[in-house]
């Protein structure tokens, strides 16, 4: 049997953005990653989120919170420590044999341990476990209420890990939910999903509060939006300024750089090449093929809209013409699929006023 392990037993972080640039202590335990785990984690994202892939890895843009709602430490670990579900977690089970596990377990007196590397997959949070690290910590929020140390110790975390990730969301797990209608969804079975109540609104609003340097993007606002069986969901996002790779010093502001959801019209057009369009100074304008939609976004950028089967472009409306930045290998611009029962999901960059 082979075991996935870090190689360190107690790693000190220096962290930057670490409050006094204080050493992060982040302590080696790690759960089992055996060939089994390994295939199971694939096969959970082939079947969930329809990714085929060699290694089991992720690409993280989000944080996500949780509590384990298990009183001690070792009760905690061992919950994530074997590689299959066991048969008393009778609310997901219908989703994989694949146990839960996260990167991070934070004891009750602050004590960061890792399980597994930050980029390797795991089963934590239904729809966007892709794309998430997951932080556990040991309580309940009841009898055994998150200590002042737990929260202190997932703010460094916190701010260590978007040092090291293009971090654009921290969200607590009660929260997964609304981004059910965001381009970042990948669930594709519309009925697995369970009720959470952690780490809680005023947590998480507390951590975001104190994290608000960090120029995290919106919650989304999922109520704004609507459930569609098939066609486009997405969200217009506005980047200008510095976005070139940087090493900052120590005490250095984070990088002066707009991220942010914005209200705009979204033209869908059938499918359409660079070739027929007008192409200048970064805007297209007399698009040949066929309009078939436009719409208005809410006031953080997203959208939902019914689509038939087919092909489409999406361009955004902006004051010098119709602005797209993605094309394919054919030239077709901000190219999108919609499939038969199936919703595409998308995130529209509107980036002429950044720096690469």
């Amino acid at each position: 049997m082979s075991f996935l392990r870090i190689s360190f037993f107690c790693l000190l972080v220096f962290c930057s953005a670490c409050a006094g640039s204080q050493p992060l202590e982040i302590v080696d335990k790690p759960i089992i990653f055996d060939d089994e785990r390994r295939a199971l984690s694939l096969e959970y994202m082939k079947a969930h989120y329809g990714i085929e892939a060699d290694e089991p890895t992720i690409d993280p843009t989000m944080v996500v919170v949780h509590w384990t709602a298990i009183p001690t430490f070792e009760g905690s670990f061992n919950a994530f420590y074997n590689t299959k579900l066991p048969s008393s977690r009778t609310t997901i089970k219908d989703g994989g044999t694949l146990n839960v596990s996260v990167p991070y377990l934070i004891d009750r007196d602050g004590t960061i341990y890792q399980l597994m590397p930050d980029t390797v997959f795991a089963r934590h949070v239904i729809g966007l476990n892709h794309t998430a690290i997951g932080i556990e910590n040991v309580g309940d929020g009841k009898q055994h209420p998150l200590t002042e140390a737990q929260y202190e110790a997932n703010k460094k975390l916190i701010r260590y890990l978007a040092d090291q990730y293009a971090i654009d969301y921290v969200i607590g797990h009660h929260e997964y939910e609304q981004f059910k209608n965001h381009s970042l969804w990948l669930e594709k079975d519309p009925n697995y999903l369970t009720e959470k109540d952690d780490p809680g609104n005023a947590f998480m609003e507390r951590l975001r509060t104190d994290l608000q340097d960090l120029n995290l993007k919106p919650m989304p606002d999922s109520s704004s939006q609507t459930d569609i069986r098939q066609g486009i969901q997405g969200q217009v996002i506005w980047l200008e300024g510095n976005l070139m790779p940087s090493i900052r010093e120590e005490g250095d502001p984070s990088p002066a750089t707009q991220a942010k959801g914005v209200q705009r019209t979204v033209y869908i057009y059938e499918l359409t090449s660079r070739e027929e369009a007008v192409y200048e100074d970064g805007f297209f304008s007399e698009i040949q093929e066929n309009l078939v939609k436009q719409l208005e976004t809410d006031p953080q950028g997203y959208f939902s809209i019914p689509l038939d089967t087919g092909q489409y472009s999406l361009l955004v409306k902006e004051e010098k013409g119709l602005y797209a930045n993605l094309f394919d290998g054919a030239g077709n611009i901000q190219p999108v699929s919609v499939y038969p029962d199936s919703v595409s999901r998308i995130e529209i960059k509107v980036d002429y006023k950044a720096v690469y």
